[in-house]
């Protein structure tokens, strides 16, 4: 803009003087004697004297707009970057325009706003972190009394303070087993509260990848038994890796246990691991049931329960959340591929190489997770099937972000996959999704194709 404004002023400084000087030559041609050589002499020096003051005014004036430009663009250009770092969180950005006009009382009126998120944000964090401390309180203070009662409730079943009735210990299986329901949920909850206060522990060491599995399947054999369900196994060429083998087996069992409730009777469930790139890729494939996009959509929620088998199986349904927490407290990723009727290939990654430091994973009520939830939600509407694995490509490769994905659907306009209205009713959805407000053009095009496709035909 700086450069467009000084450009403006220099052809004015050229233009004006111009035209007023070649008024004063007719007026001067008027009232010269007619001699020739006079007249080549005023000629040669009106022409002089007329160069000089255009390119004196000229320059004058490229030079005055130059500086006019500057006191407009200088003050745009940093509110523009202020605003960029407020977007990305940052609250203490400040602008500093003092002038008395419009742009310092836009400078003041972001000030302000930054302040007022700022404070928003920082009671937000107050009340995440006494969120999180009265959550992990509260689980602690119902495990202690748990475990004597637990203990107490297998001395009186095994009959240390006298006999039992049949019915008497037939009761206290039942009291056991609900007071050992109560004790997982309680470990579950503790769980979620080290992974959003990044308190959850991981020791690292050198791992082999197939003995982690290995041991795991031999841990849930038993239970796999119960279906006559047989584990099938696939390894590529795996490394030594830097790894925690029990967070590893404690991911592996829990799916593998989501896979082995939902399977038929005599079927297998196959389990793989594979290099890629800088880090290893689990799969875990069985086939059962499987789940409708609806479900695949909102399977890593906490408390969630796919409707066919919730209430088959039962669960508190935080077992896959944890594993999202466990997996992207890591860096690694985590999903799912489904077919109803079909099955369920359950996906996740570890990194190479440890993380040097935990960060803070929000598994309840976790904003972003809501924001890719919803996306998913949109590419399934507008891709059909193929729209959940367009979506898992994305996710692998970090890029669910705005910008990548107007790109992708720029792509997939341009490779005749998705038609002009699809896509821009596709951008918009998008856009909406990450919270910004569609150009009105843009809304008043998609809200004017929406009314075309109420129509009746």
């Amino acid at each position: 803009m700086s450069r467009k404004l000084t450009f403006f002023f220099l052809i004015v400084g050229i233009i004006a003087p111009t035209i007023g000087i070649s008024y004063f030559y007719l007026i001067s041609y008027s009232i010269l004697p007619i001699d020739q050589d006079t007249f080549l002499e005023q000629n040669t020096l009106l022409s002089s004297t007329a160069i000089a003051i255009i390119i004196l005014i000229a320059l004058n004036t490229a030079i005055a707009g130059y500086f006019i430009s500057q006191s407009i663009t200088k003050p745009l250009r940093e509110l523009h970057e202020a605003t960029t770092e407020l977007e990305k969180g940052n609250f203490d950005v400040r602008t500093n325009i003092t002038t008395n006009d419009e742009l310092g009382e836009l400078s003041r009126a972001f000030n302000k706003s930054a302040i007022a998120l700022g404070l928003m944000d920082e009671e937000h964090k107050q009340l995440e972190k006494t969120k999180s401390e009265f959550f992990s309180m509260t689980s602690h203070e119902l495990r202690t009394p748990i475990t004597p009662l637990k203990v107490q409730l297998q001395m009186m079943y095994k009959q240390y303070y006298g006999k039992l009735t049949t019915k008497q210990r037939e009761t206290l299986m039942n009291i056991l087993k609900n007071t050992e329901r109560l004790n997982k949920i309680i470990e579950d909850f503790l769980e979620i509260s080290r992974i959003e206060s990044a308190r959850l522990k991981f020791i690292f060491k050198k791992t082999d990848i197939r003995e982690t599995v290995y041991e795991t399947m031999n841990l849930m054999e038993g239970f796999a038994k119960e279906k006559n369900i047989q584990f099938k196994t696939e390894f590529g060429k795996l490394p030594t890796i830097d790894a925690d083998p029990d967070r590893v087996s404690q991911v592996l069992k829990n799916i593998i246990h989501n896979a082995i409730k939902f399977s038929p009777r005599d079927g297998k469930i196959e389990i793989s691991a594979q290099l890629k790139k800088e880090f290893i890729q689990f799969s875990i494939k069985d086939y059962g049931r499987g789940m409708s996009p609806k479900d695949q959509i909102r399977v890593f929620e906490p408390f969630y329960q796919v409707e066919a088998g919730s209430k088959e199986f039962g669960g508190t349904g935080l077992g896959l959340a944890i594993c999202r927490g466990i997996i992207e407290a890591q860096k690694g990723k985590i999903w799912i591929q489904s077919i109803e009727g079909q099955g369920s290939t359950f996906y996740f990654t570890i990194p190479l190489k440890p993380i040097e430091k935990i960060e803070p994973i929000k598994v309840l009520f976790s904003p972003k997770f809501e924001i890719e939830k919803e996306l998913k939600e949109k590419f399934i509407s507008t891709l059909g099937p193929m729209g959940i694995a367009e979506f898992d490509e994305l996710h692998i490769n970090n890029e669910i972000e705005k910008d990548k994905i107007l790109d992708y659907i720029n792509k997939l306009k341009k490779e005749r996959i998705l038609d002009e209205k699809s896509s821009k009713d596709f951008e918009y959805e998008i856009i909406k999704i990450f919270g910004d407000k569609p150009s009105n053009e843009n809304d008043e095009l998609v809200e004017e194709d929406k009314k075309i496709g109420d129509i009746e035909i």
